[in-house]
């Protein structure tokens, strides 16, 4: 598989890992070509600009071309419902590579850890410093980001209410898929659904299952 590149974009506020979604498109040998793909998916999906995604332009020549930066969570996605061996290789390169940023991380404190350690020798504040540590290490822990299969259980979840309430109304379907996102984030407070993290992931299932049509239509 080609390699994509994987940077960091401001996007609502926030440093994001982020992908040009032209690479992308490349990637997945898409036959159809990249503007229509890109517009396509992007609002089938009702991802939202400059919360889901940056628009670009550039010229080269007399063109002006339109990039779509999109964040790595979006591009797994993409990479999903393009339903082919090479989106599924793609997107499991991308959770590989956030796995080894976490592992990496990880290590990194856990290495700051014992070093610490070997610093004191007093019994007292070693055992200040080993408590402080384990603090640190636990919270990563406790609040580390979903694991893949909780992230796409929740969107299960998502669309199994979904379809549950709009039944085979298209158009109320289609609001209704970005309403539970938008309710989701208000009440566990986060920029984007999947950013939960791994110790809350039980209640955000719960809380999807709970939603009626009175709350979305509210």
């Amino acid at each position: 598989m080609k390699h994509i590149a994987i940077t960091k974009a401001d996007i609502n506020g926030a440093e994001i890992n982020s992908v040009n979604s032209r690479d992308l498109h490349k990637s997945l040998e898409v036959k159809t070509d990249y503007s229509t793909w890109a517009k396509r998916l992007l609002e089938k999906y009702s991802f939202a600009e400059e919360e889901d995604y940056l628009t670009v332009s550039k010229k080269e020549g007399r063109q002006t071309l339109v990039d779509y930066i999109v964040t790595l969570d979006v591009a797994k996605e993409l990479c999903m419902v393009t339903n082919t061996k090479k989106g599924r290789e793609t997107r499991k390169y991308f959770i590989e590579i956030e796995k080894q940023h976490n592992e990496n991380l990880l290590s990194s404190l856990t290495e700051q850890h014992n070093k610490t350690l070997a610093l004191f020798n007093t019994q007292e504040v070693m055992g200040e410093v080993i408590t402080e540590h384990d603090k640190r290490i636990k919270n990563l822990e406790n609040n580390r980001r979903l694991e893949a299969w909780q992230e796409k259980a929740l969107q299960d979840a998502k669309n199994k209410k979904v379809y549950e309430l709009a039944k085979d109304d298209k158009v109320m379907a289609g609001k209704l898929h970005r309403k539970v996102w938008q309710l989701f984030k208000k009440k566990f407070h986060l920029p984007r659904y999947n950013e939960l993290t791994t110790g809350r992931y039980e209640d955000g299932l719960m809380y999807i299952d709970s939603l009626t049509l009175a709350d979305m239509v509210g």
